[in-house]
């Protein structure tokens, strides 16, 4: 049920911006679908995706396009289970009817997944800083990675932990549309040469690329461990299992299981799938294709396979900065980057609390009054931030190590969601066959990525 305080959130935010000209259409996407989607599009999407297309070229446009069905089931049956449950936590749910020890289990890896994938935004959004202003961070844990570091965790608090639970959703759905008309005019440049199009064609067909040395190294960029860490952004067990908090503190009933699936439609299929697909075209044709060895060099990278720091991945919006003004594309990249590290943080942030006070068995809800929630989500912000600089990697590579790792326990929150789905309890929300088809495709296919991925590390 929701509070007084939620109820007097939403219809000020929804009022406000309904008086808005010209923008009154966007308070249908606001939601924990549209909170969801902005989360998703952060640096681990544009990481894995951006330099899919740079490294690989069209071969992984498959991961992206087939995996978003399978986004949509999961997170609406999510919600589903949460709306006819009256609001009980997925993880109480677990522990009563499954056993504390699987609650337990999953709390834990979650919690070690959750903290690598935070400590990647947080390096994304200083990396992406200094990217702004044309340069890569100094190496190592210096001064003025520390100061840009402090300054930007504070910001990111102050914006999300005292504004409340309906800033947060305005925040996020502003930022996921800036963010995904930024890929969307580069991808139509490049579509314009017809001769890009066999090759996107070809990228349709499931395929794991070969591994692609990188030029003047020793190292490789792998094709299996980039389509592992695709699946592992777009299937995130932690979102998964927690979508369906969002929807009780949202306040939802069983009346709005049908409205609540076209905005998971909207947001999840429509613009997260969009920006999935726009990124990896945006990176074929703007890197791929440009950085061959014989073309540009920037920063000292001339060849696609070196490709690793935010400001050299941000020449993919060159196309959209013609002539004089090309210098500008690394930059707007870089601050774009901040943008969605910021969104990605806060979602984990706002997840693993959910997930922390719920096995404790404390009030998990967002509201003003719920104190323990804010210091808690505070600490999920702050603290991997703050150590964040400690990890000496390139702020993309981090990412797709933390999407890597996401996909491990994505079996096991598709299987949960399988499980109550399904019980007598549900009545007519209870999933038809076709939810369980999808679902048992979500499960397998993650299920044979992790088991092909543990062979692979052990053969």
């Amino acid at each position: 049920m929701t509070t007084a305080a939620t109820a007097r959130d939403s219809s000020v935010a929804k009022g406000a911006l309904a008086r808005v000209p010209g923008v009154a259409w966007l308070a249908r996407l606001v939601g924990p679908a549209a909170l969801t989607a902005a989360g998703m599009i952060g640096a681990g999407a544009v990481a894995t995706r951006l330099l899919a297309g740079a490294w690989f070229g069209f071969d992984l446009l498959w991961v992206a396009l087939y995996v978003i069905p399978m986004v949509i089931v999961c997170l609406d049956s999510a919600s589903r289970v949460a709306v006819v449950s009256g609001g009980r936590g997925m993880l109480e749910m677990v522990r009563a009817d499954l056993g504390a020890w699987l609650a337990w289990f999953i709390f834990a890896a979650t919690f070690l997944v959750n903290i690598i994938v935070a400590m990647s935004q947080a390096s994304a959004m200083v990396e992406g800083a200094f990217g702004a202003f044309g340069r890569l961070p100094p190496a190592g844990a210096t001064g003025a990675v520390a100061a840009v570091t402090i300054a930007l965790t504070l910001a990111t608090l102050l914006l999300a932990v005292f504004g409340g639970y309906k800033r947060v959703e305005k925040i996020m759905t502003a930022l996921l549309l800036a963010i995904l008309v930024c890929f969307i005019v580069v991808a139509i440049k490049g579509l314009v040469d017809w001769r890009t199009w066999p090759a996107l064609a070809r990228g349709l067909v499931p395929n794991i690329p070969a591994n692609a040395p990188v030029v003047g190294g020793t190292g490789v960029r792998e094709g299996f461990t980039q389509l592992m860490a695709i699946a592992g952004q777009a299937l995130p067990p932690t979102v998964f299992l927690t979508y369906g908090y969002l929807a009780a503190n949202a306040g939802h009933t069983t009346a709005d299981i049908k409205r609540s699936f076209w905005k998971t439609v909207q947001n999840l299929g429509v613009i997260w799938g969009l920006f999935s697909i726009v990124v990896i075209v945006a990176g074929t044709t703007a890197l791929h294709q440009v950085y061959t060895g014989s073309g540009p060099v920037y920063l000292g990278v001339s060849h696609y396979s070196q490709i690793e720091s935010i400001p050299v991945a941000g020449q993919v919006l060159a196309p959209a900065f013609p002539g004089a003004l090309g210098f500008l594309a690394p930059r707007f990249f870089s601050l774009g980057l901040v943008a969605a590290g910021f969104t990605t943080l806060i979602s984990v942030a706002l997840t693993m609390t959910y997930i922390c006070l719920d096995v404790a068995k404390w009030d998990w809800r967002f509201t003003r009054e719920n104190r323990r929630f804010q210091w808690v989500f505070g600490a999920w912000i702050a603290v991997p931030a703050l150590v964040a600089p400690f990890w000496s990697l390139p702020a993309l590579l981090k990412a797709i190590i933390a999407m890597v790792g996401n996909l491990l326990l994505a079996p096991v929150a598709v299987a949960v969601i399988l499980y109550f789905v399904n019980q007598r309890r549900m009545g007519t929300y209870q999933a038809n066959a076709g939810r369980n088809v999808l679902l048992a495709i979500t499960l397998l296919f993650s299920v044979a990525l992790v088991v092909h991925g543990f062979v692979r590390l052990v053969s």
